[in-house]
């Protein structure tokens, strides 16, 4: 699945969540986490979900499309 399978605003929001993960593993502060745990809110509850058939194999695409470090090739 290509970053163009999903709605621009599911992978901006999946992005937002790495970050927000890596903000509060940095600086473990509870403003911090309820960041971390609003944008998760955001993901589950997206309409995108209701037009898939396997919910969880999506959401492991999305992952990896959203991934910072997709960007490079991995290695053979």
């Amino acid at each position: 699945m290509s970053d163009a399978d999903f709605p621009a605003d599911l992978l901006d929001l999946q992005r937002r969540w790495y970050t927000a993960e890596a903000d509060w593993a940095a600086d473990p502060t509870e403003e911090k986490r309820a960041a971390f745990a609003a944008i998760g809110a955001e993901l589950y509850a997206h309409s995108h979900w209701a037009s898939v058939g396997n919910r969880h194999q999506a959401e492991m695409k999305l992952k990896q499309a959203a991934r910072p470090d997709t960007a490079q090739e991995p290695a053979a």
